[in-house]
């Protein structure tokens, strides 16, 4: 028997987790090769047409993935670069960041200013056919390559949005280019938006907050970062992002199975703003690296949080390279707030809870008329009335 028929015998097991009633209790399907074996050679014989056994293979190693959670997935060689590429600072494709789930392509965050946005694709929309093919049963690794493509070109996807009619909407595909911060000031407070954790998402935010701090001098009365939106990223571009804004404290806790991955990352530095009043916006579409920065500047008493419940993605994936069949993205830990609270399904919940503005409007917040936008204007009056409290002291 070949190393690859061997392989696709020993994850074809997975095509059975379905077929609950061909199992009890008593006698659970275990995965054994003589079985798997057994019906390999079955679909061979009397399947319909003659299977396609590298899909096979694929489908079922992500389907045995999926069964831990919606973060863990195969990848073929070809997917995992296209994958890479999305991380990184410039790509082509629709600006999207999305989540598998049940078979259904949930949407986190839509890319600031970029294709899906502007399409008016929205957090929390769920993704049901891309170009008429529907996305439940597809791979993971065909939904990557169907969603990315050559600046210019199209795809038509379905969206259902709660329980209004499902629409197709149309994505023209562009460069994305990715500036996960930007920043402006609104009389005297300070606004920064960040939209992604990536590898320059803290230089960016050191350069943006000194530009504000040269521009206001010591008339900067507070800070609104924004979070909304933002999907999330680097664990540790997080937690250098925390580290800017504590002189002491825990910013998160990192939990696994095994003790040697177990951790505590702690403030290690300065807080640059030296005790001005934050405010920090969150929503639905903000995850991740997001929830981390989030609870460790609320659990700490430096931020008040304004808006809606964040995302609740509090978990680590690592990458696993399979011989030359692929890469699995694995969780292999899950991170908690610095009081011991569990992210993950459960999200950051707001210290003032406000309903969104209008979907456009955050997309607009280089603006300085945003009078539409309630969440930002109560952030702002809120640091202003913390200020004037801390210096009436």
């Amino acid at each position: 028997m070949s190393r690859k028929q061997r392989l696709i015998l020993m994850v074809t097991t997975l095509l059975l987790t379905n077929c609950r009633d061909s199992t009890t209790d008593s006698h659970p399907i275990a995965f054994s090769e003589p079985l798997i074996s057994k019906v390999l050679e079955k679909v061979r014989d009397e399947y319909v047409e003659k299977p396609d056994e590298n899909k096979m293979l694929e489908g079922a190693l992500n389907g045995m993935l999926a069964a831990l959670d919606p973060y863990s997935c195969f990848f073929t060689n070809e997917s995992f670069k296209l994958y890479t590429d999305s991380q990184k600072g410039e790509f082509g494709g629709l600006g999207l960041n999305v989540l598998f789930i049940d078979g259904i392509l949930k949407v986190i965050a839509p890319m600031d200013d970029m294709p899906a946005q502007k399409a008016g694709i929205k957090a929390g929309d769920l993704i049901t056919h891309i170009d008429g093919t529907p996305v439940i049963g597809l791979p993971v690794n065909d939904v990557f390559k169907r969603l990315h493509g050559n600046p210019g070109t199209s795809v038509t996807l379905k969206i259902s949005r709660g329980a209004a009619t499902p629409i197709v909407i149309r994505v023209t595909r562009d460069t994305i280019i990715v500036n996960p911060v930007k920043y402006r000031t609104q009389g005297n407070i300070g606004y920064i938006r960040i939209s992604n954790f990536n590898d320059q998402t803290t230089d960016k935010l050191t350069k943006a907050i000194e530009a504000i701090q040269k521009n206001l001098h010591k008339n900067l009365q507070g800070l609104v970062l924004d979070l909304r939106n933002n999907p999330g990223g680097s664990t540790e571009q997080a937690v250098s992002v925390a580290n800017l804004f504590l002189d002491s404290g825990t910013i998160v806790q990192i939990k696994s199975r095994h003790a040697d991955r177990n951790n505590t990352y702690k403030a290690s530095g300065a807080d640059l703003l030296k005790g001005i009043p934050i405010a920090i916006l969150i929503n639905q579409g903000s995850a991740s690296a997001s929830e981390i920065v989030a609870a460790a500047l609320r659990d700490n008493n430096r931020a008040v949080l304004i808006g809606e419940k964040t995302f609740g993605k509090g978990s680590i994936q690592d990458h696993f390279t399979i011989d030359n069949y692929g890469i699995i993205k694995v969780t292999i830990a899950r991170f908690y707030t610095p009081k011991g609270e569990e992210i993950q399904d459960k999200g950051v919940q707001p210290d003032i809870l406000l309903a969104p503005p209008a979907p456009d409007l955050l997309r607009e917040y280089e603006k300085t008329n945003e009078l539409d936008d309630k969440q930002l204007q109560r952030a702002i009056d809120l640091v202003q009335g913390l200020w004037a409290v801390k210096n009436r002291l």
